[in-house]
Parts: C-alpha cells; structure tokens; sequence
C-alpha cells in the first residue's frame, strides 16, 4: 500500500465510521459486523503509466454468512484458521461487475494532480457506500438472496458474487443447503454437468468436495 492510499484510508476513517466501518490495517479493508458475519469494503490497486502516472484503485464490496463460512471452510480452500475468519460468502468487484449498468467505480489518482483526485475518490467511495453499496450489503444479509444470487445461472466462469469457478459452485450449494434445501439435489447435479463441460481435469476433485460439502451441511443442519 502506498502514500496515497494511505492518505485515503485516513481521510475516509472518519467518514466510514459514521456507517458502522472499521478499518482493519492488517487486512487492508473496512468491516462493518453485524449479527452473523460481517460486510467489508476495500479496493485493488494497480499503478500504470497513463496520464503520465496513475493508480488506479477499484472498490470491492463483500458480505460474510457465518454459517456458510462454516461449511466451505471445512473444504480447506483457504488455509489457515485466521485468514479463513476473512473469507466471504459473496463479493462483488466493481471494476467488472458494476451495480449500475455503464458506472465506472474505478478511482484515478495521478500523479499530477493526486490531492484533488484523492479528495474525488474519498468522495465517491463515501457516497457508494451510502448508496448503491448499501443496498448490496442489505440485499445479500439474505442467505436467501446470496443462495439465489450465487445459483444463477449456473453454467458461468465469471460472475460477479464470486468471479471463481468451482468455488461458486461450492458457495452456491453450501447457501441453499441452508436457505433452500430442496434445490441441493438440483444444483448438485447442474454444477457437475457443467464442472465436466468446462473442467473436465478436475471433475473427479470438484464432485468430492461437492458431495463433502452437502455431508457436512447435512449433519450441521441436522443437529442445528
């Protein structure tokens, strides 16, 4: 992390704090707790040479399901038990999946004109999370919402509450194995199809941890 997002950080601290936001320096990232998990915000950074120099920072917006980082985690696809406490159920990256259709959320800071644009890019993060990024964070506090936004469509490389596949996958059957039980069977058996189609060198790996996970979720929920 470099000056000048540092200097955002500090300038947005106040401002973030006023919603519910923490920032937690060891992970480089704001996190509101709620009842169950968390909702986070940070951003990537990538410098470039356009405009003579620039950085450019893209915003992340994520939510955390206790109960389904319960499962997934059991899978091991994280390592580590404190970095696993981070993990989230969704997240959404702006910079590809914008919530508003034709809304660039990507922040430039040049070099030529940093304090300027620093104070443009605490602006617009503050007022995303006021807007737009609220009414992510309250939609997907839903597991309902998370189970049918991570199961549609089911056959995508690329989306935008988890831009990883199989991992979605996993996500997608650990939400409705709690949200929408009746659909497991259903989704179990699309997510296999589909892993075959387009991974068929990790089917074999991909089908066990699917019917790991619904062994898991079926004992947690049966002994909730």
């Amino acid at each position: 992390m470099n000056a000048a997002e540092k200097m955002l950080i500090e300038a947005l601290i106040p401002e973030l704090q006023g919603l519910g936001f923490v920032w937690l320096k060891g992970r480089e990232m704001f996190v509101r707790q709620r009842s169950g998990g968390f909702d986070c915000f940070l951003w990537t950074s990538h410098s470039t040479h356009t405009e003579g120099g620039r950085l450019e920072l893209t915003p992340i917006l994520g939510v955390r399901h206790d109960t389904v980082e319960n499962l997934v985690n059991r899978l091991n696809l994280v390592h580590g038990v404190e970095n696993q406490r981070f993990t989230t159920t969704v997240d959404r990256g702006l910079g590809y999946f914008p919530l508003v259709d034709g809304r660039n959320y990507v922040q430039y800071i040049r070099l030529a004109s940093a304090e300027d644009d620093l104070k443009l890019a605490e602006k617009n993060f503050s007022e995303l999370l006021k807007n737009e990024g609220d009414s992510f964070f309250k939609e997907f506090s839903s597991l309902l919402e998370c189970s049918r936004g991570l199961n549609q469509p089911i056959a995508a490389k690329t989306h935008p509450l988890c831009n990883n596949f199989p991992r979605r996958a996993y996500y997608g059957v650990a939400c409705a194995a709690i949200a929408e039980p009746h659909r497991v069977g259903m989704l179990l058996s699309q997510y296999k199809d589909y892993a075959a189609q387009v991974l068929p060198a990790q089917i074999g790996r991909i089908e066990a941890r699917l019917d790991e996970l619904t062994s898991i979720a079926g004992t947690s929920i049966g002994t909730s």
